[in-house]
């Protein structure tokens, strides 16, 4: 993937690991790697792409326009994390403990896998922008095609880096709800296949059940029978401006009005809000936002568990979590994801719980609490 004057260029599949072809001549890019994990080509070619927008005087993208720069490099690792800062040539080593700040609060779940890019000087003062791209790599993905055939059948073979009691694969087509398909596990492999049954865009997610309960490991996206295109675009989830008068004052009630109004342009029946799953909500989010761990678990139980512990039990239930800058970022990344997104429209459903916080640098910290037939 390259992106230009004419947008994003997309990598023929979807794969990982990809092998370094050589290692990087600029030594700060080399100490920054060193500090980061393993790196990924990939990931590095998404770093460049945010060096150049500093170059040019522009923010870091948005989570989702990185998440799409990152699906067009064909680097299958959700939740991906940026750091960049713009450095003197005199002052590498103040760049450095700059990052290792940062490093320090990014907890990592599995092998983080890191791409680095360093800008060209700019200005009298020789300023150059130094980016880092890091994820959490759980699971690594045998070739898939960005391309395809409608019709044509795909082999989805995610080999998981650690130990997972379960899982499934889900597909989300250009229309209609998020779909499981028959997934094979031999408690190393999850190996699963699909055909495209129309023209469009098909967002393939892998779910490893790793011990602090279900997580996305892998994603991708394969287009049928269309081209991919060169920019994110406008990619709001329903229900985005719903809750635009709160964005100063009640999270809470701001996440669950974005949350309804996601049902109702589903044409579903909404839930009930309930004030025991708020409160199991909010102290989860609380947890991960003072942990800065996007988890099942965060140090208090699973989702089942913390049920249970405050007394109810339920006949179904489920959880999303999400971290954002902005709470409708929160909203956009659960909706583009095909298992949150099952969540949401879930049938099984009929109440919900919401809780938002807050950390120091502001970022919102998100629980959705879904359950049917609460006692």
């Amino acid at each position: 993937m390259h992106a230009g004057d004419r947008g994003a260029v997309w990598a023929p599949d979807t794969r990982s690991p990809v092998v370094v072809d050589e290692a990087s001549p600029d030594p700060l890019e080399r100490a920054a790697l060193a500090r980061c994990g393993v790196e990924e080509p990939r990931l590095r070619a998404v770093a460049r792409a945010v060096v150049a927008r500093k170059e040019n005087g522009l923010p870091i993208p948005e989570i989702d326009e990185i998440e799409f720069l990152q699906r067009a490099s064909g680097e299958p690792h959700p939740w991906p994390r940026v750091w960049s800062i713009v450095e003197p040539l005199a002052a590498p080593d103040a760049a450095l403990r700059t990052l290792d700040a940062w490093l320090a609060e990014q907890p990592s779940a599995g092998r983080r896998r890191c791409g680095v890019s360093r800008g060209v000087p700019v200005g009298p003062a020789g300023r150059r922008a130094l980016t880092v791209v890091a994820v959490d790599a759980l699971a690594d993905l045998a070739p898939l095609p960005t391309r395809a055939r409608t019709g044509q059948w795909l082999a989805i073979e995610a080999t998981l880096l650690v130990h997972a009691a379960g899982g499934k694969v889900i597909v989300l087509g250009p229309s209609g709800a998020p779909r499981p398909l028959p997934t094979a596990f031999d408690g190393i492999t999850l190996r699963a296949r699909f055909a495209p049954d129309r023209p469009g865009e098909f967002a393939v997610q892998v779910i490893a059940d790793v011990g602090h309960g279900p997580r996305p490991v892998i994603e991708a996206s394969v287009f049928a029978d269309a081209e991919p295109p060169k920019a994110p675009g406008d990619r709001a989830a329903p229900g985005e401006d719903a809750g635009a008068a709160f964005t100063t004052g009640d999270d809470d009630e701001h996440l669950a009005r974005m949350l309804f109004a996601a049902r109702d342009f589903a044409g579903l029946r909404p839930f009930v809000r309930d004030g025991r799953l708020d409160a199991l909500a909010r102290a989860h989010a609380l947890r991960m936002a003072a942990s800065h761990d996007l988890s099942h678990d965060a140090g208090d139980g699973s989702p089942v568990d913390r049920l249970h512990a405050a007394g109810l039990d339920a006949r179904d239930f489920g959880e999303n979590v999400a971290h954002a800058q902005a709470l409708p970022l929160a909203h956009r990344a659960l909706w583009a994801s095909p298992s949150h997104r099952a969540n949401v429209l879930g049938g099984e459903f009929d109440r919900v719980g919401v809780g938002v916080a807050r950390d120091e640098h502001g970022d919102a910290w998100v629980t959705e609490t879904f359950a049917g037939a609460l006692r």
